[in-house]
């Protein structure tokens, strides 16, 4: 067997949706400010990730939370700034042990987890002091197994990475309008 095509029935044989963040926002358009300029950072993510570190630099870079966005690496000493920080929810112990056993036996055995994900953190400095804090939880439930292969279809149907952070951003964009419409 080729290895691409091996790789393409291990992705196939699994079953992934994203849940418990804010879905509702996904239907609603980001919410625009009036502030005169947005500093902003996206931390790193400390694990890999699948789009959601490229979904939330894609959605500041075109935000209109304020009038200017300005991505920077550190946080300036005027004005406001945006640092969002991504934290892993990592999997439970026998969920990983058994996703290697599955992997290794190219998903005969199965395997599934309800628990990791992630914790998205949006937080709101003005003049460098910080006003407060945005928490939205990510929740990556999935499965892999070779008796999954003829329902992949159904991925389609359900919650991507992208759509997850995306909800929090846009979501975001409403939790902090204190900041983003000043008086």
């Amino acid at each position: 067997m080729k290895p691409a095509l091996l790789i393409l029935c291990l992705i196939l044989s699994g079953c992934v949706t994203y849940r418990d963040f804010p879905a509702a926002a996904l239907d609603r358009k980001m919410n625009n400010g009036t502030c005169d300029v947005m500093y902003y950072n996206i931390g790193s993510f400390n694990i890999l990730d699948v789009g959601g570190y490229s979904t939330l630099q894609n959605v500041f870079r075109d935000a209109s939370l304020c009038r200017k966005m300005v991505q920077v690496d550190e946080k300036p000493e005027k004005g406001l700034f945006l640092d969002v920080q991504t934290k892993w929810k990592p999997m439970t112990i026998p969920a990983f042990a058994f996703g290697y056993l599955s992997v290794s036996t190219l998903t005969l055995l199965p395997v599934w987890s309800t628990r990791d994900g992630y914790i998205v953190q949006y937080n709101v400095y003005v003049d460098g002091q910080m006003k407060d804090t945005y928490r939205y939880d990510i929740t990556r439930k999935g499965a892999l197994w070779l008796g999954l292969l003829p329902f992949a279809w159904v991925n389609a149907f359900t919650y991507s990475e992208d759509e997850a952070f995306d909800a929090t951003a846009r979501q975001f964009s409403y939790d902090a309008q204190s900041y983003l419409k000043p008086n």
